[in-house]
């Protein structure tokens, strides 16, 4: 099984501060099973676009202990699921369907994520566990859709 987590995920488990207690059992239960945690490539570039120097110094020195998806599917040409998911109106977005992209297309099983914005429209089940006051989500591929 592989998984992604989203940027905000990646920061808050590499970050100076305690993480709470259901990402840490929810991190050792996939450790415990061998499921691949992998880092999109875009959520780098989401990373080099931090406003806070110091933290996106120390977050870029430690996504490289992180496997990357190679060879990510990309959604320029897919009207079908632009139609589904929304088209991007800002960059932030244009990362984040780049990223449910790659579920889409079945490069990872689920996607881990606190982001409210990139579940808006889709039909996903709700979050599995609160982090620091946030849910961990996991976002499957909008219902009714079929595989390409």
């Amino acid at each position: 099984m592989r998984v992604f987590i989203d940027t905000n995920i990646f920061i808050y488990r590499e970050d100076d501060r305690i993480i709470s207690e259901n990402l840490q059992k929810l991190l050792a239960i996939m450790q415990k099973f061998g499921v691949s945690v992998l880092i999109h490539p875009q959520s780098i570039e989401d990373l080099r676009e931090d406003t806070n120097i110091q933290r996106r110094e120390i977050m870029l020195s430690k996504v490289g202990a992180y496997p990357l998806l190679e060879k990510p599917p990309q959604p320029n040409s897919d009207a079908t699921f632009s139609i589904l998911i929304g088209y991007a109106n800002d960059h932030n977005t244009q990362i984040d369907n780049t990223i449910l992209y790659s579920l889409y297309r079945d490069a990872v099983d689920f996607l881990i994520t606190e982001d409210r914005d990139i579940r808006k429209d889709l039909s996903a089940p709700q979050g599995v566990n609160p982090v620091g006051g946030q849910r961990i989500d996991p976002v499957a591929r909008p219902q009714g859709v079929k595989n390409l």
